[in-house]
């Protein structure tokens, strides 16, 4: 078993390589998106809706991929850290076989779902019908998706970020290729509109499937030997599930609360719900550096706290922080001082570029309390313990849920007043979350952590 010991030399130099590779995918992926949206923006107001619609199911395959592979990761790295190879490939082989069950039954789900959560949540019926197009190719490139996030998982777990990433890479700039091509025709003359921006993901995500699963299978390094270790270890499954699991569930939440985010702008019609989506996309440029950091994160504390080393354990959190604070305060800047032109280039609509800009100009200040908050996400998922998140979660969605279906009864309700709520559920989540840091890190340390950072 191939694995990169995090144990030793800078926390600081291990956290910027590794976060550099997974940065790149992300700003890669984050660029398909903006790019994607790009074309479909094209379309007219009523397809970028029906997207942003794909969108937020994409956040519910999160939620399902989340559970395994936080869980994969965290027990894969506190193996390495131990030293024990056997349970790694054991490990690795165990988590690739339950990812594939889990695919399957997914697009299975979803497939037969699709139309009621397109008809349900649309703005109006032209929104519903491309928003049916478009979920077809879409709900089976997300299930193919699932296998490919835990394959990542595991090698990031054994300190490998820079294979998947360049898996990621190529299918990212396939998808880049492609996604004009088949949304207008160009060269075949049969234009196939949002179903094409679906069709282009499904043919990447198939192609940086199988790159990784042939990475995998060729270097014989990973995976467990014999017949004997496919057959499903319901304990094994169990220990992975019951990690990731408050990881799934926060995910699951965040799909509900972008769902009911739809629903309240529904009232004002498709510009509103198109300019969430753009805004959406944007927001997750803002926050890729931080995510990065926060992977990185979790594999040092995982190694770390595998192998008895709590100053390490420390050291990774107090590097982590000043990072995100760093990369999330240029947004913050950005966000609020020149919103149209970050949603300008993805719709000419007046309405959409006013909502957008709005939307990005409130949502600025929740960056540096997601930064504090990400860097506590690396550290509990790297103990195998992410039930702290979900309460930071489940406590900020359940008072913004709960404070707009108030405010809603409102007649002079507006959807800023929803922006506005964010923010303070998202300083609400940041300090659950230092609070429990300090409780998580006592109990598996057995030392106060220091937060002067």
């Amino acid at each position: 078993m191939a694995a990169r010991d995090l144990t030793s030399g800078s926390i600081r130099a291990h956290l910027l390589k590794m976060s550099a590779f997974m940065l790149l995918t992300m700003l890669v992926q984050t660029a398909y998106s903006l790019i994607d949206i790009f074309w479909v923006g094209r379309l007219g107001r009523d397809a970028v809706a029906a997207v942003a619609l794909g969108s937020n199911l994409m956040v519910m395959l999160m939620a399902v991929a989340q559970t395994l592979a936080v869980g994969t990761a965290a027990l894969i790295a506190q193996a390495a850290g131990r030293r024990d190879h056997d349970e790694a490939r054991q490990l690795f082989t165990q988590s690739q076989l339950l990812s594939l069950i889990v695919g399957v039954a997914f697009v299975a789900v979803a497939g037969l779902l699709h139309g009621r959560y397109a008809d349900g949540l649309s703005g109006n019926a032209q929104t519903a019908r491309l928003a049916r197009e478009f979920l077809v190719p879409f709900i089976v490139a997300m299930g193919l998706q699932i296998p490919m996030f835990v394959i990542s998982a595991a090698l990031r777990g054994l300190g490998d970020v820079r294979t998947s990433s360049i898996a990621q890479l190529v299918t990212v700039i396939l998808n880049i290729v492609l996604a004009p091509v088949l949304i207008f025709g160009w060269g075949s003359g049969r234009p196939l509109g949002v179903a094409g921006a679906a069709l282009a993901t499904l043919i990447s995500v198939g192609v940086g499937m199988l790159g990784l699963f042939a990475y995998v299978l060729r270097s014989g390094r990973y995976l467990a030997s014999g017949r004997a270790a496919w057959r499903p270890q319901w304990n094994a499954w169990l220990r992975m599930t019951r990690i990731g699991l408050p990881s799934g569930v926060e995910f699951a939440l965040m799909a509900f609360y972008f769902a009911f985010i739809m629903a309240l702008l529904q009232r004002f019609g498709s510009a509103p719900q198109a300019a969430f989506g753009v805004g959406m996309r944007v927001l997750q440029l803002g926050m890729m550096p931080a995510m990065a950091v926060t992977f990185a994160t979790a594999a040092i504390v995982g190694q770390n706290f595998g192998a008895r080393q709590p100053r390490r354990v420390r050291q990774a959190f107090d590097q982590a922080l000043r990072l995100n604070l760093v990369s999330v305060g240029v947004f913050c800047l950005a966000f609020h001082l020149a919103p149209e032109w970050l949603i300008r280039p993805f719709s000419n609509d007046a309405e959409v570029i006013a909502y957008g800009a709005e939307f990005l100009r409130w949502i600025s200040w929740n960056l540096l309390a997601i930064g504090v908050v990400f860097a506590c996400g690396g550290v509990f998922s790297g103990f195998g313990n992410t039930l702290p998140s979900l309460l930071g979660s489940a406590t900020r969605i359940g008072f913004i849920v709960v404070a707009a279906l108030v405010l809603a009864r409102d007649a002079r309700f507006v959807p800023h007043w929803l922006w506005a709520l964010s923010v303070a559920g998202t300083l609400l989540q940041l300090a659950f979350n230092v609070v429990l840091l300090r409780r998580e890190l006592r109990r598996k340390l057995g030392a106060p952590a220091p937060l002067a950072a």
